[in-house]
């Protein structure tokens, strides 16, 4: 503002982890998941422990869990406190994460981190069962049997995302929501301070590239009106497509192709991609199950 800009997008994520709040989380050994991968991805390297549990059940848990596997990890376990069903972890992720050699210890809840001196020894936890369904739709956890312990020498939290907007705004107070996200007019992307505007996982919470995109996309409107008063949103008009398309071709009577996959034994002590893409036949064949969503409410769709 200082230096003369009118207006300021945020888009900053949500790049802080959520804390456990449990017994022993100060120790070492203890890692935020999302910062072991951005480590590993800006250094191509990360420090990683032998017998390693990721206390989580999103893509986040997994990732971490597969990429403790590729660094030379001895054990990893993930620890989930609801069912496999509602991991919000992709399918085809969970279950290649396991054919690595990846253990879910699924209705399990962490209680204490197992310390000696400073350093992570082990996790504490208390078995779930499934009870009522709570507002999110899902049966909430609640105890039921003796704790145990895991043995582990390096946690890594994947329990959800958060931000220290204070970090980002100093003096300036900006209007949050109760989940610490900024707090925006669904419709500008403009703050509670009029001249900044907000957009992306530091307003929804953890969300896809997708709604990221169209943060912006609104917001860029937002700033326009914002600095002129006029909506000139020029983008959003039709614009014709000339790639051909035949609204009334029937696709293909097809079975989905499931993606080749390296073999296990090639997966550990490197990051080679696992799915290898069709060959150009296959692709196109795919291509033309596609073109009709209609065509996913009779039955032969996805």
């Amino acid at each position: 503002r200082a230096e003369g800009c009118d207006a300021v997008f945020l888009g900053v994520g949500a790049p802080a982890g959520v804390r456990l709040g449990i017994p022993g989380e100060n120790a070492e050994g203890i890692t935020d998941a999302l910062n072991f991968l951005r480590t590993y991805n800006l250094r191509g390297s990360v420090p990683v422990g032998k017998n390693v549990v990721v206390i989580g059940g999103g893509n986040s848990a997994i990732d971490a869990a597969r990429t403790a596997v590729r660094l030379g990890a001895e054990s990893v376990t993930v620890v989930y406190r609801r069912s496999r069903e509602v991991m919000p972890a992709y399918k085809e992720e969970i279950e290649e994460a396991q054919h690595e050699g990846v253990v879910l210890k699924l209705l399990t809840a962490p209680v204490e981190i197992l310390v000696e001196g400073r350093q992570v020894v082990g996790l504490k936890c208390q078995p779930m069962r499934l009870g009522e369904f709570d507002r999110s739709g899902r049966r909430r956890p609640e105890e039921g049997g003796d704790a145990f312990c895991i043995k582990a020498d390096h946690i890594l939290v994947a329990v959800g995302q958060t931000l220290d907007l204070q970090k980002i705004t100093g003096d300036m107070t900006l209007e949050t929501r109760q989940n610490a996200m900024i707090s925006i007019d669904p419709v500008t992307g403009q703050s509670s301070e009029k001249w900044i505007f907000a957009g992306g996982d530091a307003v929804s919470g953890p969300s896809s590239v997708v709604e990221a995109v169209a943060a912006g996309e609104r917001a860029a409107v937002g700033i326009d009106a914002y600095l002129t008063g006029r909506q000139h949103a020029f983008w959003r008009e039709d614009r014709e497509v000339d790639t051909f398309f035949d609204p009334d071709a029937e696709p293909i009577d097809a079975p989905r192709e499931k993606l080749r996959l390296i073999p296990l034994e090639r997966r550990r002590d490197n990051f080679d991609e696992v799915e290898q893409p069709w060959v150009e036949s296959v692709a196109v064949c795919q291509a033309r199950r596609c073109l009709r969503c209609d065509w996913g409410r009779r039955g032969n769709g996805n």
